[in-house]
């Protein structure tokens, strides 16, 4: 039997490397663009300097977006109920055919909760309006969920759509949207607290 600490560290181990691949990608990407206005020295010369600068600043913009995204998904995985990945296999074009259900992943407390937060995603919602049945305009059901291949965590990459970035952009986005509430007035000090000499 397996241990419940040890599928807590593996499913840690699997949201952690789901975060790094896509950031490892942006960074290569980053530096490559910056590296095109470098001299093999690592120089900026006068004249690439004013595009080094364009460049630096459009990957910072994605840096920084990328840190909001990140942020929420980190914070997702520490929240009580701690949120994790779920895999999502819905009834799909061809279904009743023999097809293989479309699989997504979004992040959740449970398979019930996983479909709740897919169902609000837009990029899930055109899938239903547009890939799915474009006569079917109504809201994904649990009669749509594949029981027996959905389950906790993922598959190998590319054999779904991970719309766990997705779901982090929203949170942060409407986190984001809401005011911060402001500190209460100190009121005057209470006649029952002890006073410093």
């Amino acid at each position: 039997m397996t241990h419940p600490s040890s599928f807590t560290h593996t499913h840690l181990i699997d949201e952690i490397q789901a975060l790094l691949d896509p950031l490892r990608t942006m960074h290569r990407r980053h530096q490559d663009a910056l590296d095109k206005h470098r001299t093999a020295d690592g120089e900026i010369t006068e004249e690439e300097y004013a595009d080094y600068e364009e460049a630096r600043q459009t990957t910072a913009i994605e840096a920084s977006d990328t840190l909001d995204t990140v942020v929420k998904r980190l914070e997702l995985l520490v929240a009580a109920p701690a949120h994790r990945a779920f895999t999502i296999a819905l009834k799909g074009p061809g279904h009743a055919e023999g097809a293989n259900p479309s699989l997504f992943v979004v992040n959740g407390t449970d398979i019930d909760d996983a479909h709740r937060r897919l169902a609000q995603l837009p990029s899930f919602r055109r899938w239903l309006a547009d890939i799915r049945n474009p006569e079917a305009t109504g809201p994904s059901t649990d009669a749509d969920v594949v029981r027996d291949q959905s389950h906790a965590g993922t598959r190998a990459p590319g054999t779904y759509s991970d719309l766990r970035n997705e779901q982090a952009r929203l949170l942060a986005a409407s986190s984001a949207s809401r005011p911060t509430p402001a500190l209460p007035l100190p009121g005057p000090p209470s006649a029952s607290l002890p006073r410093s000499r």
